[in-house]
């Protein structure tokens, strides 16, 4: 709670706070710190502590990397206020999550459109630098050999071992990889974009801004598991 006090400039005991910790997170808890209505000037942000061991699947410098990208150049997304050992502390949003009957109203799903629409818009380079790879296509390879010597274990069942067929994955692999560089086009309009790849309702918020204008009102909630 040090790390929060330091970063929000707070000056008081930690009984000043207002600590309410957020359902529906996954990989983290998530809480919302802030000072109570009666001070002057209440402030609030996002305190999330990272999951146990989620480490070892999520690289957290490129998390934050693409964070603070997407915040400082595109205004998409949270900015990133401070972080310590196992979490960080995000800019908070005044906003309500939306609802699947909410997607489907046409003036919020037009917003959710053009939104992503922004996204997609994001400078790949500037996320992954030159010569990114897609992210599916790192993942397989640096988990190809892991994978390979887990099936290599004298414990695991024979039908197991034949069932993931690893070589055979790989072939198909290799052959999708060769096909995606045939189709990845920007002048047939199929070219490679940054995308969330998990723009369920859940992930989505609808501000609470009176002066905003039109799909403004909507972006993505930037959740690290979100971007995988």
């Amino acid at each position: 709670m040090s790390e929060v006090f330091r970063l929000l400039d707070i000056r008081h005991s930690t009984r000043d706070l207002v600590i309410q910790k957020v359902s529906g997170a996954l990989t983290n808890a998530v809480f919302f710190v802030s000072f109570p209505s009666g001070y002057k000037n209440r402030t609030t942000v996002v305190l999330r502590v990272y999951g146990p061991s989620s480490g070892s699947l999520i690289s957290r410098p490129r998390e934050l990397h693409i964070l603070h990208i997407l915040s400082s150049k595109y205004q998409i997304g949270p900015r990133i206020l401070g972080t310590f050992e196992n979490g960080r502390v995000e800019e908070y949003f005044e906003s309500t999550t939306l609802t699947a009957q909410d997607i489907r109203d046409p003036e919020i799903s037009r917003w959710i459109g053009a939104r992503m629409a922004e996204l997609h818009s994001v400078d790949i380079e500037a996320v992954e630098g030159e010569g990114w790879k897609i992210g599916v296509e790192k993942s397989v390879r640096s988990w190809l050999m892991p994978a390979r010597q887990v099936l290599r274990s004298s414990s695991l069942p024979q039908d197991v071992r034949r069932e993931l067929d690893i070589d055979a994955f790989e072939r198909d692999w290799d052959k999708y990889l060769l096909w995606l560089v045939k189709v990845d086009d920007i002048l047939a309009g199929s070219r490679r974009v940054f995308a969330h790849n998990d723009t369920q309702y859940g992930n989505l918020l609808k501000l609470k801004r009176p002066n905003a204008k039109d799909h403004r009102q909507v972006c993505s909630s930037i959740f690290i598991c979100d971007f995988e």
